[in-house]
């Protein structure tokens, strides 16, 4: 590596790491201004923001990564600018493109990063920060009833859970199908209950459930024998019903692996869930590239070496990378209504801005 792209790597990853811990105590700061009414009546501890807000960075941090990418692009490439460095480039023959060549090879670590963050940290910080939440900041909230739905989760001893409908009031689960495999994953049986009741006091408390059907299968995956059908049964399950509200899948808090299993087990007969979730499945694949294309659009505008025109230029920029949300949205949108196919509407923001920023990166 040249020694000016040793210069701009250094430059842009520490500006990069600058700009996402700014944003992160934004994000703290305004959060806490939202609810800053409830903190003082409750009298919530400073211990409990603390562990909270720590276990929402992961989450947090993939957010606003792409962001940050692009402000920490468009401030070095605007004080390179400012210095008359990059026109001092471009006469010494050497491209734009080949100035961001390191901010393009950052923004690759970048995204490998946010990648791995977003399938093996978020799921686990966000099952934290829920637990945190429901025990320590909704303290007023506790006695209010609410209704989930479609929740899975991974169960004590290799089991899979899904629920269409789980009332926290009442502590009942409607039309639930447990999974239960062994430790090669292969599922052993399958429960399929109408009503299940958290019942009992004392530490004394256990799942019971109504219309209970329980199937047995094979290693191939196949039915053995009849099922057993009963009104009454208690199901064992060491699972308790905030298991249920901490550990409720949602596309964005789970692993890629955890999503696929989740579309192959759970929504194989709804053609609409399958969509929406096989939509959001290619999207975690796509979404850390956003880092790039954001910074192919931003920075051609960014670039403009006429006097009085740099900063210009710098806003222009951000407001170009800046339209890459909206338009990932309406894509995203296009695909779970089923105009678009899951993977172009993962994929086709990143395409077109992509494509945009490369044509005026070539340009230049």
């Amino acid at each position: 590596m040249k020694i000016i792209d040793r210069y701009i790597f250094k430059s842009y990853i520490s500006t990069f790491f600058f700009c996402a811990i700014f944003l992160y105590f934004l994000f703290i700061i305004g959060d806490v201004f939202g609810f800053i009414d409830e903190i003082l009546r409750e009298r919530i501890a400073f211990s409990a923001l603390f562990y909270f807000y720590y276990y929402m960075m992961p989450f947090v941090m993939t957010q606003i990564a792409p962001i940050s990418c692009v402000l920490a692009c468009v401030f070095l490439l605007g004080n390179l600018n400012r210095h008359n460095e990059i026109t001092a480039l471009k006469a010494s023959g050497v491209s734009l493109l080949m100035i961001l060549q390191p901010i393009i090879f950052g923004s690759l670590i970048i995204s490998a990063g946010l990648f791995i963050l977003n399938d093996r940290v978020v799921p686990r910080a966000m099952m934290l920060a829920n637990k945190v939440r429901y025990e320590k900041l909704e303290l007023g909230k506790r006695g209010s009833s609410k209704i989930l739905t479609n929740i899975a989760l991974y169960g004590q001893g290799n089991n899979i859970i899904f629920t269409k409908k789980f009332d926290t009031g009442k502590n009942t689960l409607e039309d639930v199908i447990i999974h239960r495999q062994d430790a090669t994953q292969s599922v052993l049986s399958k429960t399929s209950v109408r009503i299940m009741r958290w019942v009992g006091k004392d530490g004394k408390e256990r799942w019971v459930g109504n219309d209970v059907v329980l199937y047995k299968i094979n290693r191939r995956g196949e039915f053995v024998g009849s099922p057993e059908i009963f009104p009454e049964l208690e199901i064992r399950l060491k699972e308790k019903p905030i298991d249920f509200m901490n550990n409720q899948w949602q596309p964005q808090f789970m692993s890629y692996g955890q999503l696929k299993k989740y579309l192959t087990v759970f929504l194989g007969g709804s053609k609409l869930a399958l969509m929406r979730y096989s939509v959001d499945l290619h999207y975690k694949i796509s979404f850390p590239f956003s880092c790039i294309t954001m910074i192919l659009v931003a920075a051609p505008f960014t670039l403009v070496t006429r006097r009085g025109a740099a900063l210009v230029g710098m806003v222009k920029g951000i407001l170009m990378a800046l339209a890459y949300i909206p338009l990932v949205a309406l894509c995203l949108a296009l695909g779970k209504g089923g105009i678009l196919p899951p993977v172009a509407a993962a994929w086709m923001a990143n395409i077109i801005l992509g494509g945009i920023g490369l044509i005026l990166t070539l340009k230049n």
